[in-house]
């Protein structure tokens, strides 16, 4: 690790201060507002507090509970994953099985099934336990085929407060673009436009040399649903977000934001117990 780094920061950090400098905006969105009374359901400062302090989590590495929705796609990634590259799964924490459901969604083993049955993609990450349509995988894992999946990239940005390193993990490097794979369970277009993976990935991979052109960014978003049924597997309907990308105008971007965040980290850093993020500490 270069030693004149001061601040290391990743996607995360930042989404979770963008969602913090945005606590104005959504305490005015429609799904804060009481459908009787009119009013909002949480000030702007409430939310605001309520969002410093899971930033404050996510930096110190908190653990809380586990979250559903994150794990459904953090389990259906490494699904497509695995389908891509035509291996096992490596995560500890996370078993994938193909099994088969009949069709008031009952589970069988392979040893069990019969004829009559639908083989699906089993996921338990956490306590939970998914399913998975088997072409819903393949569609996605097709997608990205001929992709560099799970690239760890990383590359310093100068700013007034000293050298920023970023670094992250990007899902999926085409020949000259880079792709972030999202599940959600609802998806309106523009949902992922705050979102600061489209400037860093690409900004690492051609400031440290590993790319020389990138060229559009893509947020490709899958709506998990469940058909009826008890326990059916979830199918998706796959939406792309795409942004062009500007090196020059990414760079100034990223800088900005970057001194923003240094100067909320230097107001909090008595509270921070986790320092990696203050570079050489």
């Amino acid at each position: 690790m270069n030693k004149n780094v001061k601040y290391r920061l990743y996607p995360s950090v930042l989404n979770s201060y963008q969602r913090f400098l945005d606590s104005d905006l959504d305490a005015d969105d429609f799904m804060n507002i009481d459908r009787e009374s009119g009013e909002q359901k949480q000030t702007a400062d409430e939310i605001a507090a309520l969002r410093e302090c899971e930033l404050l989590d996510l930096i110190n590495r908190v653990e809380g509970e586990p979250i559903e929705a994150a794990d459904k796609g953090t389990a259906f990634n490494e699904i497509v994953d695995c389908l891509i590259e035509n291996r096992p799964c490596k995560r500890e924490d996370l078993e994938i099985k193909s099994v088969w459901v009949d069709e008031k969604g009952k589970v069988y083993e392979q040893s069990e099934a019969t004829g009559g049955l639908k083989k699906v993609i089993r996921a338990r990450i956490n306590g939970f336990e998914f399913l998975y349509d088997t072409n819903t995988c393949k569609e996605a894992a097709a997608y990205f085929k001929g992709t560099i999946p799970q690239q760890y990239v990383r590359a310093t940005l100068d700013t007034r407060y000293g050298l920023v390193e970023l670094y992250g993990y990007a899902d999926y490097i085409g020949r000259n673009s880079v792709a972030d794979l999202k599940t959600t369970g609802m998806y309106s277009f523009g949902k992922y436009e705050h979102g600061w993976q489209k400037d860093l990935y690409p900004y690492c991979l051609i400031e440290s040399g590993e790319m020389t052109e990138i060229v559009a960014f893509e947020y490709t978003v899958f709506v998990l649903s469940k058909p009826s049924g008890i326990k059916p597997a979830m199918t998706g309907k796959m939406y792309k977000e795409e942004y062009s990308y500007n090196h020059e105008k990414a760079t100034v971007r990223l800088r900005q934001m970057c001194e923003r965040l240094i100067e909320w980290l230097e107001l909090h850093r008595s509270e921070i117990t986790n320092t990696k993020i203050f570079g050489g500490e």
